[in-house]
């Protein structure tokens, strides 16, 4: 079951890291490219896109939706250590293991929740017709962006739950994926 598992994840964190990691960092490029255009025809050339400036802004926080299942993989959303760092020099390793546990589990729910109720936002803008406020861009696309961004992030939950259980366990599952995140300052 584990070797199953492992291979599982491992194909999510390739989808993850490759597909949706390099294609989000397109659409960054590709808003700053635009926004750098928009300066240009804005300042030097006196002319503008009515929808530039929502283009980029709904760009980017769309590359942004993408890639929280990236940062999520990586355990590397806001980390707030000091805490937990205090309890581990004192010894309990295992406590750490149960909270760990515990926010894989309430953090699983939460990005559910978001995902499924995402789902009827996206059909009710696209039904609505919403557009941006240069009401030229559609807004369900950005939507959807959110509910995929945070559907990613429940799934790759799923497998961190799994790991931290194991964990528990004594068991060690995805050693190729750290199950805490460091950050050297």
């Amino acid at each position: 079951m584990d070797e199953l598992l492992d291979r599982i994840y491992r194909a999510v964190r390739f989808v993850l890291d490759v597909i949706i990691g390099y294609a989000a960092s397109a659409v960054l490029l590709l808003a700053t490219l635009l926004a750098l255009a928009e300066i240009v025809r804005r300042y030097i050339l006196g002319l503008v896109f009515d929808w530039g400036q929502d283009a980029v802004t709904y760009m980017i926080v769309s590359a942004v939706f993408l890639y929280f299942g990236v940062t999520q993989a990586k355990r590397a959303h806001l980390v707030m250590s000091a805490a937990i760092d205090a309890v581990r020099a004192k010894g309990y390793a295992r406590l750490i293991l149960w909270l760990r546990t515990v926010v894989s589990l309430f953090s699983l729910a939460l990005f559910i929740g978001f995902a499924w109720w995402g789902l009827p936002t996206v059909e009710r803008t696209m039904m609505m017709a919403r557009k941006t406020q240069s009401m030229v861009l559609e807004l369900w696309p950005f939507q959807a962006c959110l509910a995929v961004g945070f559907g990613l992030m429940a799934l790759v939950t799923l497998f961190q739950l799994y790991q931290d259980v194991r964990a528990l366990l004594g068991k060690t599952v995805f050693p190729w994926a750290p199950a805490e995140q460091t950050t050297d300052i």
